[in-house]
């Protein structure tokens, strides 16, 4: 329902929520593999290593590489700070990274060749976080929304004006018109406002696993995931400007809400290989199907306005005694998304008993993503922003462990993650780090990891502001994974 094509590149750095928006596509298509402890402090770089639960989501070949039975579960603890111009926002959230179980089966009678073991695994890995709060703010400002939406409005009657912006201005009197449909906000020329917008996310995609593997000679380990996605997403944004002591208009102050709510249900496929070319070189290779989501969403917007009381005929007769006004306008639609195929080339090197290090070279084209069968009508023109906007990229993640005695080992992390935008002159692309330590004893282990992203995101308040404020954020995961073999 995205519409104005000309404002894509300011709708993409705006942060404004639209129903089946272009931001939305790229942000349900980027994955974070890090369900276990394990993985996290390795950065993730377990497709040609295996024996880990998280890379039943990364390469499932990583399953034949069992040799017993396991049970683990993750819980992780995030906190992210998003700050602007020394003013922040924390966010505090707790969740589960990981909760599996894999058997393992070994032939009583397993030949020197062939087939040692079958092995069956089902579980639990978050893939993705969208917690996070940001404050804007741009003071003194010479423009304002008001501009934009008056220009908008141009040519409409107040009827036929959009629904969730153009119209809610209207009725609560922040534009008005003439007999020719040209339309003025009630601001005048000299009149400049302070601008300030509140950002509040949260949601998650965590991926259901129902995993097969097989080891054949302990030389080539074969798996194929069938990965079930739940996402949830909810955007809140508050943008409001206040008029500045001197100005001329008889505003006060108005807000504008968004209100996004997206949830859903998706499949994919996932299919792997490790090989073993000496008895410390592995290699693997896995290929993700896109992942098939439906969702429903529900957007929301409201429009509210005060104006001074003390300026007589400054509103109709009929506002209320406050001089305040609100409108509000919803929509509830649903929706097909297919992400992009995704692939995974890896390799490790075991240092015998004492070490390993691990390479994870992922590549997707996030051109690929793609709206179907939506309830808003036809989608071809946020599917050609889509190609429009992103590119194939690629994600480089390394990961080292070391042991120090044989029941304690140390290890760190790098993961550097693409840009995913084509032209435009936006960098999403970020890098992590990561280190932990694990301790076991008997059939029991335990694991830590900390974490650790800083990245910059620009943004316009508004789609039309040539005013760019800049949000730093930082990002901190500590996670701990229980597991117990048997």
């Amino acid at each position: 329902m995205k519409r104005y094509t000309f404002l894509l590149i300011l709708s993409l750095i705006a942060g404004t929520t639209y129903s089946q928006s272009v931001d939305n596509a790229l942000k349900y298509s980027r994955q974070e593999f890090s369900g276990t402890a394990r993985s996290a402090a390795m950065g993730g770089a377990f497709g040609a290593l295996g024996g880990d639960f998280s890379s039943l989501s990364i390469n499932p070949a990583g399953i034949g590489v069992y040799r017993s039975s396991e049970f683990t579960f993750t819980p992780s603890i995030e906190y992210t700070k998003s700050k602007n111009s020394g003013f922040s926002e924390d966010k505090y959230s707790f969740t589960m990274g990981n909760v599996g179980y894999v058997a393992s089966y070994i032939p009583r009678i397993a030949p020197e060749k062939g087939w040692q073991n079958f092995n069956f695994g089902i579980g639990y890995n978050r893939i993705a976080n969208f917690n996070r709060e940001g404050y804007l703010f741009n003071l003194n400002s010479g423009t304002s929304l008001l501009d934009k939406w008056a220009d908008l409005a141009a040519g409409n009657s107040p009827d036929n004006l959009y629904s969730f912006e153009e119209k809610l201005a209207y009725d609560t009197y922040l534009i008005n018109n003439d007999d020719e449909l040209n339309y003025q906000s009630v601001l005048f020329g000299n009149d400049r406002m302070d601008q300030q917008k509140r950002i509040d996310e949260k949601g998650y995609i965590g991926e259901y696993v129902l995993s097969f593997g097989a080891n054949y000679g302990h030389k080539l380990y074969l798996g194929a995931t069938v990965g079930i996605q739940d996402l949830y997403h909810k955007s809140t944004t508050s943008y409001s400007e206040f008029s500045l002591a001197d100005n001329i208009t008889s505003l006060n102050e108005f807000t504008f809400n968004e209100y996004m709510t997206t949830s859903g249900v998706g499949v994919n496929f996932k299919f792997g290989a490790i090989y073993k070319v000496t008895n410390s070189l592995r290699v693997g290779a896995a290929i993700h199907t896109p992942t098939f989501y439906n969702l429903d969403e529900t957007y929301d917007t409201s429009v509210s306005s005060e104006f001074d009381p003390n300026i007589p005929d400054a509103f109709p007769e009929d506002g209320d005694a406050y001089h305040a006004f609100k409108s509000e306008f919803v929509s509830r639609t649903s929706y097909d998304l297919e992400t992009p195929f995704r692939t995974i080339l890896s390799a490790a090197y075991l240092f015998g008993q004492k070490g390993v290090l691990s390479v994870d070279y992922e590549m997707i084209d996030y051109s690929n993503a793609e709206f179907n069968d939506s309830d808003a009508g036809d989608l071809m023109s946020e599917n050609q922003d889509i190609a429009n906007s992103y590119r194939s990229t690629s994600n480089l993640r390394i990961g080292a462990e070391y042991r120090l005695t044989p029941n304690i080992s140390i290890r760190g992390g790098y993961a550097k993650i693409g840009d995913p935008y084509k032209n435009f002159n936006i960098d999403e692309g970020f890098d992590t780090y990561s280190a932990g330590f694990g301790i076991k004893q008997n059939n029991f282990f335990f694991d830590m990891a900390y974490q650790y992203k800083e990245y910059n995101e620009d943004f316009v308040l508004y789609s039309g502001s040539n005013d760019i404020v800049r949000l730093n954020n930082t990002n901190h995961q500590v996670r701990m994974t229980f597991g117990f073999k048997f």
